[in-house]
This record gives structure tokens, sequence and C-alpha cells, in this order.
């Protein structure tokens, strides 16, 4: 079956293809191929390899799970590639599993899982002596998940659960299955030419199910992830899929050959853009978006039963008039620190060095002290950190997640990079920081819209204020919509980011009032 973090990591990560060394006593009994096609164009593969092993007398069957995937954001064009494993014993007990992420600059995040009891022990760049989470029983691995249907003998008119962990999450995740009639879809099949192998789409009668993962709570906001619609062969095998994915529409994943699935797919110019594609037109103009006193705007989320909570509610955002999944979100912008307020200190997390926030690298802790110089108000370090970094950087959407100190090293990359950048450089001169991320108004080849961004926020005088070293203007006006923030402590993941997935392509937004 395919995992969901197959569209979770078109979000993030770049790599180089891997392969585990297979052990002596090790024996294949799965090897498959799937296709990937994004909005019909052709975008990767997926590659699922089953090994009965054993180890200190324990026999188990290891998993290994190889995604590639090219993506678009903004013209710009990269490869995303993450390993995932697991371990299972031959009654289905899941024993250990992991998550390999390659970065940018030769550079990847392990994380490796060992179950003990109801207990995940994972360890972690952070936590390389290990991280005791909650394990649920009953939790089925890759290899149960792949031959699920078969051992259910699935029919029409079945429905059951099922419950399977997401390590780049850090949670369990149920699934709902529900078993429908046979119906005819278009398949991929191999062909031999010559000595050639091509691609024939042929029509089968194909067994449909559909899987609902349950929400999920990540820091306290609630993530819908989307639905999966998969179909079987004779064999109740999963031989093509088909499932949302956030700002690049259908994802689809046919069951192939090696040859096939391996094949370079389409031109650039065909593929989907994730940052074009999430962007939300305006039926009108802002006149002075970011010198605004207020901004009130009308949102819609699709399909969503708590559409409210969708965004921030603080002193700066008000949740107003809410009907159905529609509700009006008025932006006062906070643009300096307010006398009087409580001076109520901030968590330990924002100012402590984490994987991708390394404020406690030298070289970031070095250009800290030489921006902020002399300065002692803690305002104003962070009004000069985010000049520096709005003079000091260079636009390139191609850079994706990597430390803060790799970014300084680097000084290139988007709105995501700048942020990071800002937020580890102001807690290495003792302010507290954190990244936020929402809409901004801008526009886009002379059309109004809202796209996907993400900012600083520092804490001063017992209130979070906002920067954007993007735009470099020393505060943050109405024009930002803010969705959640995140320390980034205690992560290796894109997690902190999922709750853009709730609004990604199923927003629709009206300027009811600027003044």
């Amino acid at each position: 079956m395919k995992r969901y973090i197959l569209w979770c990591g078109v979000l993030l990560f770049v790599a180089a293809p891997v392969r585990a060394e297979q052990p002596p006593e090790s024996k294949v009994v799965l090897d498959v191929w799937d296709a990937v096609y994004l909005d019909g164009v052709k975008s990767g593969h997926q590659h699922t390899v089953v090994e009965r092993r054993e180890r200190d007398g324990q026999k188990y069957f290891h998993t290994a799970r190889f995604l590639s995937l090219t993506v678009k954001r903004y013209q710009s064009v990269v490869t995303q590639r993450i390993e995932l494993t697991s371990d299972e014993t031959p009654d289905g007990k899941v024993i250990g599993v992991s998550m390999t992420l390659f970065l940018d600059k030769d550079r990847k995040i392990v994380q490796s899982g060992r179950v003990e009891g109801d207990k995940l022990l994972v360890k972690t760049p952070t936590h390389p002596e290990g991280q005791e989470l909650p394990w649920k029983e009953g939790t089925i691995g890759f290899y149960g998940q792949e031959v699920l249907f078969a051992t259910h003998k699935v029919k029409p008119g079945d429905r059951f659960r099922f419950i399977g962990y997401e390590l780049a999450l850090t949670t369990a995740v149920q699934y709902q299955v529900v078993v429908k009639e046979t119906e005819e879809k278009e398949i991929i099949a191999a062909k031999k030419v010559g000595e050639e192998i091509r691609a024939e789409r042929e029509r089968k009668r194909l067994l449909r199910v559909e899987i609902k993962p349950d929400k999920i709570t990540k820091d306290g906001n609630a993530i819908a992830l989307p639905r999966l619609t998969a179909w079987l062969d004779d064999k109740r095998r999963v031989v093509y899929s088909e499932s949302e994915a956030p700002g690049l529409g259908l994802m689809t994943t046919y069951r192939t050959e090696r040859t096939l699935a391996e094949k370079e797919g389409a031109a650039p110019a065909l593929m989907a853009d994730l940052g074009k594609n999430t962007f939300v037109p305006l039926a009108r103009a802002l006149e002075n978006p970011h010198e605004a006193k207020e901004i009130v705007y009308r949102i819609t989320v699709k399909d969503d039963d708590d559409a409210k909570t969708t965004f921030a509610r603080d002193a700066r955002q008000k949740v107003e008039n809410v009907r159905d999944n529609t509700f009006d979100l008025r932006v006062r912008p906070i643009r300096e620190p307010s006398t009087g307020e409580g001076k109520d200190k901030p968590k330990p997390e924002f100012l402590k060095s984490s994987y991708f926030l390394d404020c406690d690298n030298k070289k970031v802790r070095a250009e800290a002290a030489s921006i902020v110089g002399d300065e002692k108000d803690p305002w104003r370090k962070a009004q000069r950190v985010e000049k520096w970094v709005h003079e000091h950087m260079k636009g390139n959407n191609e850079i994706n997640f990597v430390p803060a100190s790799q970014v300084l090293e680097d000084r290139q990359g988007d709105c995501r990079q700048h942020a990071m950048l800002t937020a580890a450089l102001c807690r290495a001169a003792d302010v507290p920081a954190r990244t936020a991320f929402g809409l901004v108004y801008t526009v886009e080849e002379r059309r109004p819209i809202l796209a996907f961004h993400m900012w600083t926020e520092v804490w001063i005088e017992g209130q979070w204020l906002m920067l954007d070293a993007t735009l470099g203007q020393g505060n943050v006006g109405a024009a930002h919509l803010k969705i959640a923030d995140h320390s980034w402590q205690d992560t290796q993941t894109l997690a902190p980011l999922l709750p853009v997935i709730r609004v990604a392509g199923k927003i629709r937004v009206e300027i009811v009032e600027e003044k």
C-alpha cells in the first residue's frame, strides 16, 4: 500500500539514491516497483523490497521502501528521495522502524526506532541516546500493509480498521477501510517490443478499496490526512492508487516493471508547480497591503468541519462571523513592542539550539554577535538580524531544508531559509524566536493573490512580534495571515508544516475591508 509519507515527502526532501546492503542470511520475498504520477505527469517511482532475515535467532521480515520524486516549485525542479524501513516478526508484530532523509550538501537525517513494549525508543541526531514515544499495540508495518488485503481476503462490503505508524509525524495513525465493488480501471502494462520494454495502457476490472485516515493532532493542531483509494487485482494486491497531493493535484501510482518505473518522466514544462498551484486568487487588489492598519478577510475552507481553527487566533488575528466552513479573519498588525505588556518568560525551547535552528553553531553565534554589535534592546537586535538576512541572502527556490548554519554558509534560498536563518541568529543573540507560516499578499503576473509563506517571530516584552527577512521592512503588517508556528525543537522532519495541509488547495478568500 502506498504510504502517506509519499506526498508528505514532496514538500521537503532532496537526496541521492540509497540501497541497503543485503545480509548473506537474508532472502528476498517481495520486490515490486510503482511508477508515480503527479497530476497525470510521470514524476518518479517507488521501490519496495521485503527480505526474510534472521538475527540472534529471531526471524523477521525487513521491508525497505525507496521513494524518488521530481517536483517543480516556482519553476525550479528538484528530485527528492527518502528511505523508509520496518521490521516485523512472522506473526506481524513490528519490532523496529527507520527513516532516512537526504538533504542538500550530502547531509542526511537518520531516525531509527525500536519497539519496547508500549514504547518506541527513537534515536535521532539530536537524541542519539534515544527518546521514548508512545507505541500502540497492533500497529502493522510496511510488509503487513503490503499483504493487508490478501490477509483479510477482502470482498465487496467489507469494513475494518488498522493502525500504521508514521515516523515522519512520530505518531500512530488509524485507518478505516471500506471495500467497494469491482470497476474497470486503466493500468500500465509492460510489453516487450524487440529488446525494448514499452508501457501500454490497458483496462482491467479491479476491486476498489477506500482508505480514510483518522484526524491526528500534532503540536496542538488537528491535521486531516488525505484519503487514499486503491484498486486490487485478483490476488488482492494494490496495482493502482490515487490520492490528493496538496498543491500538486492527483497523485497516482501504478504497479509495473522496474524499467518503466525508473524511466524518466515528462519535461518540466508539463509538471504541476507546487508553488503556483497553491496560490489563492483574490478578486481585487489591496491598496496598501503592508501599511494597512486593519484588513478583514472572508475565508472559506472546503471539506473541513472545523474551519475556524485553520488559522491562528491571537492578539493580532481574530476569527469572527463563523458560518459553517466560512469565517472572517480580522488582522490588526502589531508593529512594535507594547508598553505595559507582561514580563512572562517564553519557554526554554525558543532559545535552545535544534537540528534545523542550530543557534549554538560557532559560525552562527559569531555572525549574530557581529550583526547586533553593542545593541542591548532585544527588538532592535531582532530588527538588525532581519535587515542583515534580507540584504545578504540571494533568492533561490531550488534549496531545500538544511540547518541554519548551512543557510548561513550558502546565503541563498527562499522564504523558508530566510525565516530559519533569522530565527537561529536571533536565538544566538539571546532573543527568543520561532518560525511562523501561513499566507502573504503579493501580485503574481499582475494578479493579486495570497501565497504560502514562512517568516519569523520573536518574543519581546511578553509578546510575539513578527519579522519577515524576505521583505525586510522591520515589522509585519496585515498582509500576513498566520496559520501556525513552531519552535523546531526535537524535530528533524517536516511535521511542523503539516497544518498547511488543511488549507492547501482548499480555500477561497475574499477581501471584506481594508483600513
